[in-house]
């Protein structure tokens, strides 16, 4: 299905409307065509996913039919997203790679290699404030060090997975490889959702643990400090766990995933903080060797699937609000 669309034209009207005001005006259904390359369109409208404790809107946005693809240079394109990225990465031939005229691979093994460089101070450059104050919401971070080039261009592509519905969207043009066996899609990107949080669970603690890089997907519910076992000091940003309504062998499996950044890393720390704040509390995050554990809830009618990913770049995290603060009022 490609890319979430956030606008589009009204085939009745033959007018450019946003995925908001087609939500307001109820056309769940209705045709549309791509701005760019008229293929046509459906509208999904905005709705509901259930967490443990709450219920968060899903946002609304149009997408392409089942086998058909924008043309090759609509904005839209999924390849096209692709190409871009794979422009940026140009020289950095041992990480990306064409395969076929309409398929690049990515080598996570470098992925790897970049995330165990020890992290060098950041740079942050503040954006000019109105009232000639800094905002810490507008900060951009850089990220220093020789390797640092292969973790930015990752993000890119884990920010463009995260604007797909599922896997199935993107592993056609994209592969993932690690030393010398492709990595399925499905065992990369895991989330939102208990069933993908699940498989990630049972994925790590297997006899196999796999090496490669892995990506969580989720929303924040809040942030705790703590210290190790060692007394050293971090920050623990806990997501929000999805609702289980079915047992399995008598139990509820319930992932309870944890994003942990020592407090030495003050940029990144300062990054996901202000963001939080600002309610861009869904995150995509990647790392390697989660910690996986299951323990079971002290009435025994539930397991916690406890998932812990540390990370220490920026680059290896982007928090990002897709509830539509004008439609919602968050």
């Amino acid at each position: 299905m490609g890319v979430k669309i956030e606008k589009a034209v009204y085939i009745k009207t033959k007018e450019m409307m946003t995925n908001i005001e087609a939500d307001k005006h109820e056309l769940n259904g209705e045709k549309f065509t791509c701005p760019y390359c008229k293929k046509e369109l459906t509208f999904r409208r905005s709705g509901k996913r259930q967490l443990e404790n709450r219920v968060i809107p899903i946002s609304p946005y149009f997408y392409l039919k089942q086998g058909i693809e924008h043309s090759e240079n609509c904005e839209y394109n999924t390849f096209g997203k692709i190409e871009i990225v794979a422009r940026k990465a140009m020289d950095l031939k041992d990480f990306m790679e064409k395969k076929k005229q309409d398929q690049y691979a990515i080598r996570l093994q470098v992925v790897k290699q970049a995330m165990e460089e020890p992290p060098e101070e950041e740079e942050d450059v503040k954006t000019a404030d109105p009232k000639g104050k800094g905002d810490a919401a507008s900060k951009n971070y850089k990220n220093s060090g020789t390797m640092a080039p292969y973790l930015s261009r990752m993000k890119d592509i884990m920010i463009l997975r995260s604007k797909m519905e599922k896997n199935d969207d993107i592993r056609k043009y994209l592969r993932l490889e690690y030393k010398s066996r492709t990595v399925n899609w499905d065992k990369f990107y895991f989330g939102p959702d208990n069933k993908g949080l699940l498989d990630l669970s049972k994925y790590f603690r297997n006899n196999t643990k796999p090496k490669h890089p892995i990506c969580i997907e989720g929303m924040v519910k809040e942030y705790i400090k703590r210290k190790d076992r060692n007394g050293k000091p971090y920050y623990s940003f806990i997501l929000e766990k999805p609702t289980v309504k079915d047992t399995v062998e008598g139990f509820r499996h319930i992932p309870s995933v944890s994003v942990n950044v020592y407090e030495e890393h003050e940029k990144l720390v300062e990054y996901m903080k202000d963001n939080y704040k600002k309610h861009n509390k869904q995150i995509i995050a990647y790392g390697h060797n989660p910690y996986v554990k299951v323990n079971p809830s002290s009435d025994n009618t539930a397991k916690f699937h406890n998932i812990t990913i540390w990370i220490n770049r920026t680059a290896q995290v982007h928090l990002f609000n897709d509830v539509y603060v004008n439609l919602f009022g968050e």
